[in-house]
């Protein structure tokens, strides 16, 4: 126990207020080193601990597979359970952590994984370790597309987290998006053309009014109006869904 409240008041005293997410005690659906050591009640002590030394932090579970539909150990539902027993003791659980990584991706597979997380919790998912193994590059870009769009279009995930993308210098071999030469491969070259079909670029004139309206994907953006007497400049935020967001260039 020494070693643990030495481990957190370390890292959070040292950098308290400088990362939005922390991974808490990671893999506890396949692992239980602590809690055997020390009781059940020793993770939920950890997000207390964690919440009181940062509080503006984002505290996270991770876990593998649960994503997949392949392993018992890690359903959603046995993670649902694990989040609840972490809040029933005090834990201020802010996200899912979901590792992501791919062998044979299934769409109807990993939305339902994000279903049944979001509706059972309410909390924000990300995609903490992503890479798509597979030695044909070309087939590798397909699943990673489907696992991207799956991520991108449900309203749960907020981000997502490559697990490397260097040829040599990954986790896994016959995943990466770029070659040891510095080439990008069809996997990368297929990400570059997602982040081009998602990244929203309107202009146009003011409407009589003084208007002008657009419909973007959710991210941030910087809208410039041009004038005979300059230029304003102003950074908002698209979030997800299809409320309006009314943009105020005055103030």
């Amino acid at each position: 126990m020494e070693a643990v409240e030495e481990r957190v008041r370390g890292l959070l005293g040292r950098y308290a207020g400088r990362f939005p997410h922390y991974d808490v005690n990671n893999e506890m659906l396949h692992g239980r080193f602590f809690r055997d050591h020390l009781g059940d009640g020793v993770a939920a002590l950890m997000f207390r601990e964690a919440a009181r030394l940062d509080p503006g932090a984002a505290l996270f579970v991770n876990d593998y597979n649960v994503e997949c539909g392949n392993d018992p150990n890690a359903t959603p539902e046995k993670y649902v359970e694990l989040i609840r027993e972490l809040q029933r003791g005090g834990a201020q659980v802010g996200g899912i952590g979901l590792q992501g990584h791919v062998t044979n991706p299934v769409g109807e597979v990993i939305c339902d994984a994000l279903d049944k997380l979001f509706a059972a919790t309410d909390l924000p998912v990300w995609i903490t370790e992503l890479d798509v193994c597979e030695p044909d590059d070309a087939l590798r870009a397909d699943d990673l597309e489907v696992v991207l769009r799956e991520a991108f279009a449900h309203p749960a995930v907020q981000g997502v987290m490559f697990w490397g993308f260097m040829q040599g210098h990954m986790w896994r071999q016959d995943a990466a998006l770029v070659n040891t030469d510095g080439t990008v491969n069809n996997a990368g070259q297929r990400f570059i053309d997602l982040r081009r079909e998602w990244t929203s670029d309107a202009r146009g004139r003011l409407d009589g009014d003084g208007q002008f309206k657009f419909r973007g994907f959710h991210g941030t953006y910087v809208a410039q109006v041009t004038t005979a007497t300059g230029k304003m400049l102003k950074a908002f935020t698209v979030d997800k869904g299809d409320a309006a967001l009314v943009l105020d260039m005055d103030t």
